[in-house]
């Protein structure tokens, strides 16, 4: 969409002022960050190091977050780590199991100290993205909305308070828990669009992000309805 697009080069531009040698960034995933890879200016700065912060998408797609941070990576000259596992587990056991594979266990490990994480908020419809690749059935979606679910940053799920629901759904997700980007020196927060003006506001509490980068109808939205 148009408002991807533009805040996908707003992103772009910012991290090609702003991203220097020797730091870890984690990312997300989503058309909307993908929409920023032709605007990061390549660079050859040193010690530059990426991780994606999710497991990927077994059906090849355009915002699948194993591509997204190896693309990111190419562009930065930088060292990057995948998290080579799909992103929903069939069962929170597997999931269990995938967390404590050295590989992926490292990337948990240095998500709760990153220099700067990159995540977008994704709005719970029947029509998401979950649905059209065949991560979550529909009824599964329901019961995320029954139970409280207005969106999801890093494909957890979490209610309009910005608190990760307790859900089947959430258990068998593997993906850094959004809650230990805290630690990161700088959150930047990326989205846009009517649909997700719940969403985002609910990503707003739940990462407290230090940069935001929204279209101008959420931000008059987010301003009015106050902290």
């Amino acid at each position: 969409s148009q408002t991807s697009t533009i805040l996908g080069a707003e992103l772009g531009a910012y991290l090609s002022q702003h991203l220097t040698g020797h730091i870890t960034i984690g990312l997300g995933w989503g058309d909307t960050l993908s929409k920023a890879l032709p605007c990061i200016v390549p660079r050859q700065a040193e010690g530059i190091r990426v991780l994606s912060l999710l497991g990927g998408l077994t059906r090849l797609s355009s915002v699948n977050p194993s591509e997204f941070a190896w693309r990111v990576a190419d562009r930065l000259a930088a060292e990057c780590h995948l998290m080579t596992a799909p992103v929903f587990a069939p069962d929170p056991s597997t999931q269990e199991a995938l967390r404590h594979h050295p590989g992926i266990a490292e990337i948990y490990s240095r998500a709760r100290m990153l220099d700067t994480a990159i995540v977008s908020a994704g709005a719970l419809t029947r029509n998401s993205l979950f649905y059209e690749y065949g991560l979550l059935s529909r009824e599964e979606i329901a019961s995320l909305e029954a139970a409280g679910a207005v969106g999801d940053v890093l494909c957890h799920f979490m209610n309009e308070d910005g608190e990760i629901i307790d859900h089947p759904v959430n258990e068998r997700v593997v993906a850094v828990n959004p809650a230990d980007l805290r630690g990161a020196r700088e959150v930047i927060l990326v989205s846009g669009g009517w649909h997700k003006i719940k969403a985002i506001s609910a990503a707003m509490r739940l990462l407290q992000p230090s940069v935001l980068i929204v279209n101008e109808h959420v931000a008059e939205r987010l301003a009015l309805s106050g902290p």
